[in-house]
């Protein structure tokens, strides 16, 4: 953990490094990618089963993909959550994946699955993009 923050210290205030944008996009496109481009493989593992997880069972109880386009705000809103599982989500339109509508419980209960895990994704994300700025110390 000092070896990080003299790592930090050491960095010059005007230089701009490309690594936290490209661990962002990794890390958005792919669930813990970006986590295991900074080495932290442990956290990279649990967020890629955790959230490729939740798409899984969201599949599985036949939740709902939006598509984009409806006009409808809530499947916008729906669709942007979803589109945070990045690859996965583009996999699911390509392939076919997923109902088009939630028309029982289970379905719905899919639906929340999908979308909370895109959501995830995004946290997942913005938080490897803080690890690669320095803004947040890794434990």
């Amino acid at each position: 953990m000092a070896a990080d923050a003299q790592q930090i210290s050491q960095r010059i205030p005007g230089e701009k490094s490309s690594l936290p944008a490209i661990v962002l996009v990794a890390g958005w496109l792919i669930p813990g990618l970006g986590h295991l481009m900074l080495g932290k493989w442990v956290r990279a593992l649990l967020l890629f089963i955790s959230i490729a997880g939740m798409f899984l069972i969201g599949l599985g109880l036949q939740g709902k993909i939006y598509q984009p386009g409806t006009g409808d705000i809530l499947d916008i809103l729906g669709f942007a959550a979803q589109l945070g599982l990045g690859l996965l989500c583009g996999l699911a339109h390509w392939v076919g994946w997923g109902a088009s509508s939630a028309v029982n419980t289970l379905a719905d209960f899919g639906t929340k699955f999908i979308v909370i895990g895109g959501l995830l994704n995004y946290m997942a994300a913005v938080d490897a993009h803080s690890l690669a700025n320095g803004r947040k110390a890794s434990l």
